[in-house]
């Protein structure tokens, strides 16, 4: 909502739900051992997703028209293809940066977390990047952070 504030019901939905899959399926990053692959990886991730929330959004019997928007902006916000699933993309990005560094660190470790600060802000907009500059992190991953995007 800070992103895009009349976002409409699928973009909320699509918000709340496109990392799904890891929920479900517990398929984490950790287990991608070469980060060069990491589009490869989010495009599979994307994909499942996707399928997950449209098959509960037709479930609960959602309008059609909600279901394939949710689908298609879920199966696209890893790269983002038009001005909604970029605004998704944004929101990913942020939600790494607001809340999930300091997990993806302990998993991961510091030089793969820099690699994905990295990846994360490369793909946001001014905007979202803008966002970012005013979170506050605590001294160790202020340091990650203030490196790759300074």
């Amino acid at each position: 909502m800070k992103l895009e504030p009349n976002a409409d019901k699928a973009l909320q939905i699509s918000a709340l739900a496109h990392d799904i899959d890891r929920a479900i399926h517990k398929i984490l990053e950790k287990d991608l051992k070469d980060y060069s692959k990491i589009n490869e990886y989010n495009q599979e991730h994307a994909k499942r997703s996707a399928k997950i929330i449209s098959d509960i959004l037709k479930k609960y019997q959602y309008d059609t028209k909600i279901i394939n928007k949710v689908e298609f902006l879920v199966k696209n916000h890893e790269q983002g293809v038009d001005k909604e699933s970029n605004i998704l993309m944004d929101a990913d990005s942020l939600a790494y940066f607001e809340y999930n560094i300091p997990t993806y660190l302990k998993i991961n470790g510091p030089e793969r977390t820099k690699q994905k600060i990295k990846f994360m802000y490369d793909r946001m907009s001014n905007k979202a990047k803008k966002l970012v500059n005013n979170i506050k992190y605590n001294d160790q991953i202020f340091e990650l952070v203030k490196d790759i995007i300074s």
